[in-house]
């Protein structure tokens, strides 16, 4: 089970990365269309679709390599018992308000679908198309989420403390100075 969902997070990641290639190309292929008098249509479209898919695609990833931003000022000197459960009511909140926004980006895709939305643009495109990957994306996410949230309650820690000890570590030999750091 733990590396089908770590394949699946990875995978998630990977096609996150091939939007933002994407997104990449795509601007290339106008700064470059421009100099020769060529349009690339709807440029701006697909790349604001590809940066939504991305975004939402890279979240579960994210959250497992320890990459979201946290502010840890709160909780740095938070020990034992305290420290876990704030941690799992910070997971807890996290995974409830991760699940509303899924309930509502799935609501969003599939009265795209009903009312047979489409793009202005250019290039005309089925709405519900370019919005499937953001929904999958927070599914993901959501799984992450419980993964996760399960982990901690399994372990007592959760999977992304290895970033936060090498953070303090690195906090603490800035504070200490070159030399005394040079002496360990």
């Amino acid at each position: 089970m733990r590396k089908s969902l770590d394949l699946l997070y990875t995978g998630a990641g990977f096609l996150a990365g091939l939007f933002v290639m994407a997104i990449v190309v795509l601007i290339m292929a106008q700064i470059i269309g421009r100099w020769f008098g060529i349009l690339v249509p709807s440029t701006e479209d697909f790349s604001g679709w590809f940066l939504g898919a991305s975004s939402f695609l890279a979240l579960a990833y994210t959250l497992r390599t320890g990459g979201h931003i946290r502010v840890n000022i709160l909780i740095r000197n938070l020990r034992g018992k305290t420290r876990y459960w704030q941690e799992i009511a910070v997971l807890v909140l996290g995974l409830a308000l991760a699940c509303f926004m899924t309930y509502w980006l799935i609501h969003m895709v599939w009265e795209s679908y009903v009312f047979n939305e489409r793009s202005r643009g250019y290039i005309s495109v089925d709405i519900w198309m370019v919005q499937v990957p953001v929904a999958v994306g927070a599914v993901i996410f959501n799984i992450a989420m419980l993964d996760e949230l399960v982990h901690t309650i399994r372990t007592g820690k959760p999977s992304y403390h290895g970033q936060d000890d090498e953070m303090e570590e690195l906090e603490e030999l800035l504070q200490e100075g070159p030399a005394e750091a040079g002496e360990r």
